[in-house]
């Protein structure tokens, strides 16, 4: 029996509103330049790309350098460590090829004038992981109840430890803040674990510079600027923690430890002092996820939270104690485990020493 025409009229309807699946979109890219972190910066924007068919959550296939594989459309650092992605930064809306806490330019043997090529390998194949995930924070310092969330600043130890977003690298507009609540504390040794000297330079030569009191750390001789990238696992990043460290002993309370959001390599770092300090590995990720709190509003018992503890303060205190990641920390000595972890990668005995001394007090 045939059909009513009517209702053959509704279905061709109902076709023609589903959206059209881009399987074969496709689009050329340079490489434009290298992130200190590693990434390759390519020569299309967010708008470029989306034209091209592409959305978050696609997984696309990229050729670039000695690079052939598929990786996700993330606009955040959403894989597992040492995973590929393609990442549309939510904030400027450059496109970047990257390993989460990796290197990708090192990996794939690119630099700037190398070509990239992209093209779709499955609509929507990342999707869950994009949406589950999406922490993406505003920049408006509106958005925040108070200077002290919107800056990621807070006292370890009242009065010796402190930890915040970058006081001088104002890209996202959070440097005058910190400066300001730094000043607050009287902090008088800094370990900026994201720029070099050479950057901070630059910083306080830019035009939206106004971070007066860094600025007098830094010429001070007060700020030891390590320009780490973020590679929890690399005996670099181990060093880099040493040497750091090894500053700080030498340098007078409060001590001030700082990247550029205040979270990554910050939180490692603030880690390992911690447990230097005793605390267990409970109060250590709860101070870890305040960022994530002053940042996304993520508060505990969510997916979210849990997720994030699981793949990121909890991975990097399995590093700390030498332990594959997943393995149970009821046993660990972390005090013990810092204090190994420090004197492995090239901090000096009595610099330790020294160093715990001016955290007790």
């Amino acid at each position: 029996m045939k059909k009513p025409i009517s209702l053959i009229l509704v279905l061709l309807l109902s076709l023609s509103m589903v959206p059209t699946v881009a399987e074969d979109a496709a689009i050329d890219a340079v490489v434009v330049g290298i992130s200190e972190y590693g990434h390759a910066k390519l020569d299309i924007t967010a708008a470029d790309f989306t034209a091209a068919g592409f959305e978050l959550g696609d997984v696309v296939t990229v050729t670039c350098g000695s690079y052939v594989g598929d990786m996700p459309v993330f606009d955040g650092y959403y894989t597992d460590r040492g995973g590929f992605m393609l990442r549309v930064d939510p904030h400027e809306g450059d496109i970047g090829l990257c390993v989460n806490y990796g290197n990708f330019s090192e990996l794939a043997g690119v630099g700037a004038g190398d070509a990239v090529t992209i093209a779709m390998k499955e609509k929507g194949g990342a999707l869950a992981t994009q949406e589950v995930n999406a922490l993406v924070y505003s920049d408006d310092r509106a958005d925040f109840a108070s200077d002290i969330i919107f800056a990621n600043f807070r006292p370890v130890a009242e009065g010796v430890l402190y930890r915040s977003a970058s006081p001088i690298d104002n890209k996202a507009n959070r440097a005058h803040y910190a400066d300001s609540l730094i000043q607050e504390a009287g902090v008088q040794t800094v370990m900026n674990m994201a720029n070099s000297p050479e950057k901070i330079e630059a910083l306080i030569a830019a035009e939206d510079f106004d971070s007066p009191y860094y600025r007098d750390l830094f010429e001070a001789g007060k700020v030891f600027a390590l320009e780490m990238a973020i590679d929890f696992t690399s005996e670099t990043f181990a060093e880099g923690i040493a040497q750091g460290f090894s500053f700080l002993a030498e340098g007078e309370t409060p001590y001030l430890v700082h990247c550029l959001e205040g979270k990554d390599r910050t939180g490692f770092a603030i880690m390992a002092l911690e447990a230097l300090m005793g605390w267990d590995a409970g109060q250590i990720v709860d101070d870890y996820m305040v960022t994530y709190a002053n940042y996304y509003g993520i508060e505990p018992g969510t997916e979210k939270y849990d997720m994030i503890v699981e793949k990121n303060i909890l991975e990097m205190l399995c590093i700390l104690a030498d332990r594959e990641p997943g393995t149970s920390l009821a046993d660990a000595d972390l005090k013990a485990a810092a204090e190994a972890f420090l004197l492995k990668h090239g901090m000096a005995e009595d610099a330790l020493e020294r160093l715990e001394a001016k955290l007790s007090a």
